[in-house]
C-alpha cells in the first residue's frame, strides 16, 4: 500500500464558527451559495403569538454553524460581517471529527434521545445515555428545564438540549 503525500493540514475538517445571534440560518446560507460545506442542525418549535401558533425551524447550537474545510482555506469564510470568530479549544481553532458530526446528524433524525428517570435529573449529574445516536455516551447535566436537559457530552465537547419525551 503506498503512503499518500497529502499532508494532514491540507485535508478538509469541520471547525466551528461562532455567529452573531439569530443569524446561523442566514450565515448558513450564505456560505452555502459560496460553495462552503456548513452543517447546521436545526429543529422545529411551535411558537405562540397573540393570534396564531406557528411552526419553525431553530438552530440546535445557538450561535454556532459547522464548516468543513481545509486548515489553510479557514480565513476565507470572513464574507459576511454575521461572522464573529472560530470557537477555540485549549489555545487552537476547535476540530470536530467527521464521526462526531455523524452521531449529531443521527441524533438529529431520532426523537428519542435518551431515557433517563426523573429523580435522575439534577444539575451536575453524570448520565449514562440509553437510547437513540448517543447510546452509552456520558454526559453531564448542565440545566434541566421543563421538557428538556441541557446536556454536555463527554469525550464530543459539545453541549445539546435533548428534548425528555415519556419519561417515567
Amino acid at each position: 500500500m503506498q503512503e499518500s503525500n497529502i499532508p494532514l493540514t491540507n485535508l478538509p475538517k469541520w471547525f466551528v464558527l461562532v455567529v452573531k445571534t439569530k443569524r446561523e440560518k442566514q450565515v448558513a446560507e450564505i456560505l452555502e451559495r459560496h460553495g462552503f460545506e456548513i452543517y447546521c442542525p436545526v429543529k422545529k418549535e411551535i411558537r405562540q403569538w397573540s393570534d396564531r401558533k406557528k411552526v419553525i425551524e431553530v438552530p440546535v447550537f445557538q450561535n454556532y454553524l459547522f464548516v468543513r474545510l481545509k486548515e489553510s482555506d479557514r480565513d476565507t469564510v470572513f464574507i459576511t460581517s454575521h461572522i464573529k470568530k472560530y470557537l477555540y479549544w485549549l489555545g487552537k481553532a476547535a476540530i470536530v471529527r467527521d464521526v462526531e458530526i455523524a452521531v449529531i446528524k443521527e441524533w438529529m433524525t431520532n426523537d428519542n434521545i435518551c431515557n433517563i428517570k426523573p429523580s435522575h435529573l439534577q444539575k451536575g449529574k453524570l448520565i449514562t445515555i440509553e437510547k437513540g445516536a448517543f447510546k452509552d455516551k456520558e454526559a453531564v447535566i448542565q440545566e434541566v428545564r421543563k421538557n428538556e436537559l441541557k446536556l454536555v457530552l463527554n469525550g464530543l465537547g459539545i453541549v445539546l438540549l435533548a428534548k425528555i419525551r415519556d419519561v417515567a
